[in-house]
């Protein structure tokens, strides 16, 4: 029973499964041809294996052969224009221009396009490298194209027996990077005097940017297998326990009160440790759900948290009795954090049977185009300088035709790894660029090493081959978290399918110098061709960030009205104030890393992610404690957020146009500070919470207001000095 188990859980691993396939896949190719002596046939095989595991994405079974179609004509095209233009260097080059333009901007159809458009590319190039051999024209491609229709006929017969396995792995992933980010929220519970919790606030909003990024991955998949935002029943019960984390992540994201007046006024009490030992027991929680996702079972809740949650109720009750007038309010903001974490424990418990958690809406907001209307508007709307995308394209197309020019003008046989460096590198921003040139030149390095030994140390076809399934299985075990050993296995894997055609040996000089040359042009090209430095647009992100926090305050307030309800309308914009604070968070961090004349405003911009994180905080926090609210209450209520969101406005479009000074003269507060920091006693509990909860929001806007100011004049003043570096930079 031991093995058994031990041995589901190594079939549950992601990464040990996704290895299985790729292994059945590569077997299937390398032992017919070992068998009847194809040693040509063994290296167009495995690249076209290659260029369709690149190229594939998690679907429903008819849209999974739809996108293997699409898949195998634009390989089909991309092969055999090769092979006809391929002696004939001037119309070469001016189609490879157009194609990688037409191909990368495919990526404005859809997710899939765009995994089917860099294949396409891929195979393309595969198919120059083997240009050079003595064959047919129908050799090459048609062995491409078989090696690519083996690998999707073994992936459909993998999902036709584990349908649900992606999904399984992809929710459990995000019930495992939840539990981080509450293992990241007990930290802040630090119970000491003068604490300072903004480099914790830095570490919170990458793990927040993270937790948000698993779970798009997640709603992503859903779509896949949805028709018109509603998920088939094969999937219902995953999506239910999906929504469960989406609850669990707005109650984690939650801030109930400033940490550092906690810390220091309970700097003597062991309340706070409390407080933290049960966010670890739900982290631990959530790790378990995570377990029992992957293996299939039904996830029981234990009562390890439950008696957390016990023992610090006990210790709330005993500091009220103690009628300490000088801790009440803060004993109330206690009682507050305490019944978000009751409510967490509850939805941790629901996982269990996710059925019994009633929906107002289980409709999920699909913003792929599925219509050739609707494709056609992203295109237009791509087809513009400001447009990412398009500027992508460009500079690849750029970048492969210029890669073609130096091949030809050198003469170089396999100069076309040139082109397959460039397009692996060359990503749509400088920072991602850089790391993927760090990785491809040490693992290229390495491999080569590596390889020039096991080349001498075994000569034999049977251990070559059995190498060439090795280092293709752990290329794509690697290939999403650690580039750097992946790129080595796959020049493993390339210095052994040369050697099945006699030249093993004589790649490996090649191979580095083409290396280094694609990784210059890829470079040179984010660079200077229409280069998108995060310093230039990371206003317009600070922009949609506090609009985003904005929409989601609208969504909140007006169900204090009618209580609680999870349409699909706020649903949609929690999960947008989420995604702008990652998108915010992303583009600080890739700032410091671009060169230094381009990065501008550091300290205020971080220290405007941290303001923005909390206010996202302090507006989950309203959102966790949905209910409906008494009506004299309720006009103070719907005063301050009136009031807060003219504020949000002027700082939208202040932070939008870059104006250096914020007109907040025209916005009449009405003594409302004074009202929300005062409120009566006789209010219950939720009212006053809402209040406070305002109130903390409206303290924030004048420094929020001020690092605008700051922001607009640093960028429209640049030869006015400016930090370059953070005094949080290593928190980041």
């Amino acid at each position: 029973m031991i093995n058994i188990n031990r041995l589901r859980l190594y079939w549950a691993n992601k990464t040990l499964n996704y290895s299985a396939l790729i292994l059945i896949t590569l077997l299937g190719v390398v032992i017919p041809c070992w068998y009847y002596q194809l040693n040509t046939f063994v290296t167009p095989l495995i690249l076209g294996v290659i260029a369709a595991a690149l190229s594939e994405r998690d679907d429903n079974f008819t849209g999974r052969l739809t996108a293997i179609l699409l898949t195998l004509v634009c390989f089909a095209i991309a092969a055999f224009s090769i092979e006809l233009l391929f002696n004939r260097p001037l119309w070469f080059g001016i189609g490879l221009c157009i194609s990688t333009f037409g191909f990368t901007m495919l990526g404005s159809f859809g997710s899939r396009y765009a995994s089917i458009a860099f294949a396409s590319l891929l195979l393309a190039v595969y198919t120059m490298i083997g240009g050079a051999q003595p064959h047919s024209i129908w050799f090459q491609p048609i062995l491409l194209l078989t090696g690519a229709t083996w690998y999707f006929l073994v992936s459909m017969i993998w999902y036709m027996f584990w349908p649900m396995q992606v999904i399984q792995h992809n929710l459990a992933t995000v019930f495992n990077q939840l539990a981080v980010y509450l293992d990241s929220k007990a930290v802040m519970f630090h119970p000491i005097a003068g604490y300072s919790p903004q480099p914790h606030r830095i570490n919170e909003a990458q793990l927040n940017a993270a937790t948000v990024a698993s779970l798009n991955q997640c709603k992503a998949l859903f779509l896949t297998r949805a028709k018109r935002g509603h998920v088939d029943s094969a999937s219902d019960r995953f999506l239910r326990i999906y929504f469960l984390a989406q609850d669990i992540h707005e109650r984690a994201s939650s801030t109930h009160y400033r940490y550092q007046e906690l810390s220091e006024h309970f700097s003597r009490s062991d309340i706070l440790f409390r407080f933290r030992y049960l966010l670890e027991s739900q982290a631990a929680a959530c790790r378990k759900v995570a377990e029992c996702i992957r293996l299939g079972q039904d996830y029981e809740h234990n009562g390890e948290s439950l008696s957390a949650l016990d023992e610090l109720q006990s210790s709330i009750t005993y500091l009220k009795q103690q009628q300490n007038n000088e801790q009440r309010s803060l004993i109330a903001q206690l009682g507050y954090l305490f019944t978000n974490l009751v409510t967490v424990e509850k939805l941790l418990h629901n996982i269990g049977s996710p059925f019994t958690n009633s929906l107002d809406e289980d409709t999920l907001h699909d913003t792929e185009p599925r219509t050739f209307k609707t494709m056609w508007a992203n295109l237009k709307a791509n087809m513009t300088p400001d447009s990412m995308l398009f500027r992508h394209a460009i500079r690849m197309s750029i970048a492969l035709t210029l890669g073609y020019i130096i091949q030809q003008s050198f003469d170089l046989n396999l100069g076309y790894w040139i082109l397959l460096t460039t397009l692996f590198v060359c990503q749509p921003n400088y920072v991602a660029t850089r790391q993927k040139i760090i990785s491809r030149i040490i693992g290229t390095i390495v491999g080569l090493i590596i390889g020039t030994m096991l080349l001498t140390l075994f000569p034999s076809q049977e251990s070559q081959l059995a190498f060439i399934v090795i280092a293709g299985v752990m290329f794509f075990a690697f290939r999403i978290n650690n580039y750097g050993y992946a790129t080595g296995f796959i020049t493993l894997l390339v210095l052994f399918c040369f050697s099945q055609l006699g030249q093993g040996f004589a790649v490996i000089l090649p191979r580095l110098i083409d290396t280094l040359i694609g990784c210059v042009l890829a470079v040179t090209a984010v660079a200077t061709i229409l280069p998108d430095w995060h310093s230039k647009r990371l206003h317009k992100v600070m922009a949609d960030a506090i609009e985003s926090n904005k929409h989601y305050l609208d969504q909140i307030i007006g169900q204090y009205r009618i209580g609680k309800k999870d349409t699909l309308n706020y649903r949609i914009a929690r999960r947008n104030a989420h995604n702008q604070d990652a998108a915010l968070s992303a583009a600080v961090n890739n700032m410091l890393a671009e060169p230094g004349r381009f990065r501008t405003t550091t300290d205020e911009s971080f220290r405007f992610l941290t303001l923005n994180h909390a206010l996202l905080s302090y507006i989950s926090t309203l959102g966790a404690h949905r209910t409906r609210i008494s009506d004299h209450v309720h006009t103070l209520i719907l005063n301050a957020h009136s009031l807060i969101h003219q504020h949000l406005d002027v700082l939208y479009q202040q932070l939008f146009n870059h104006c250096e000074q914020s007109d907040i003269t025209l916005i009449d507060d009405l003594g409302l500070e004074q009202k929300l920091a005062e409120w009566r006693d006789e209010d219950d509990d939720n009212a006053r919470m809402v209040l406070q909860q305002l109130h903390l929001v409206y303290r924030m806007l004048p420094e929020l207001h001020s690092l605008a100011d700051k922001l607009a004049v640093r960028v429209q003043h640049p030869d006015q000095s400016s930090s370059l570096s953070s005094p949080f930079g290593k928190h980041t």
